[in-house]
């Protein structure tokens, strides 16, 4: 019996021994400087080089109401490090210099399916095939190839037929009308500064 207790004894020890050692592990862990690689700068303004071209408008006009297409196209060239270390690359349409300003539109926003006047900010949550990367090497140097395509289809109810065909005819001379996008990073936590690039809007007939 008294063989019992001591070996008794000596296991307890042991699994103390263990759980004291756990715990003095997670206490040097939990104390550990978070690692900063990934952490994003909220006062800085990551290099993204928009190279984009005129962004199209394609007009029809169904009996009172003129529907617009708009078939954004970014191409944005970014730093691969910094892709790699965000958590995700966001987008904001400002469409305050042109026609489409206050306009409903639907768009097919998410693998869910079409929204009305929403697409997601957040690109991880775009539609399938709505943004692909891809790696390239400009003059010796690694960048990402980062491409945003997508569809908002706009629409204008107007007074009657003709009113609707005099605006589409106004549009297609209109040739001072612009769009401005917003690229910017976010770790999850915080965001940087936005890139924006203004491009102009080309209004034709489908």
């Amino acid at each position: 019996m008294l063989t019992y207790k001591v070996n008794l004894q000596r296991q307890n020890t042991f699994f103390m021994k263990q759980i004291i050692l756990a715990l003095s592990i997670l206490t040097i862990v939990g104390c550990t400087k978070p690692n900063e690689q990934g952490k994003l700068d909220p006062n800085k303004q990551y290099y993204m080089k928009y190279e984009t071209g005129d962004q199209l408008v394609k007009m029809r006009v169904s009996t009172d109401t003129l529907r617009l297409d708009l078939y954004e196209n970014i191409v944005v060239l970014v730093d691969s490090k910094d892709f790699a270390n965000s958590w995700a690359m966001h987008l904001i349409e400002d469409f305050s210099k042109s026609y489409l300003k206050d306009l409903h539109f639907d768009a097919l926003a998410t693998a869910q399916g079409y929204a009305h006047d929403w697409v997601p900010i957040n690109l991880n949550d775009a539609a399938p095939g709505q943004k692909t990367s891809q790696n390239v090497t400009v003059d010796g140097k690694q960048y990402v190839q980062v491409t945003i395509a997508r569809k908002f289809e706009f629409y204008s109810k107007l007074a009657s037929n003709q009113a609707a065909l005099a605006q589409q005819s106004t549009l297609l001379q209109t040739t001072n009308h612009t769009v401005t996008y917003k690229a910017f990073y976010s770790d999850g936590a915080g965001y940087s500064i936005s890139n924006d690039g203004t491009f102009k809007v080309v209004y034709s007939n489908q």
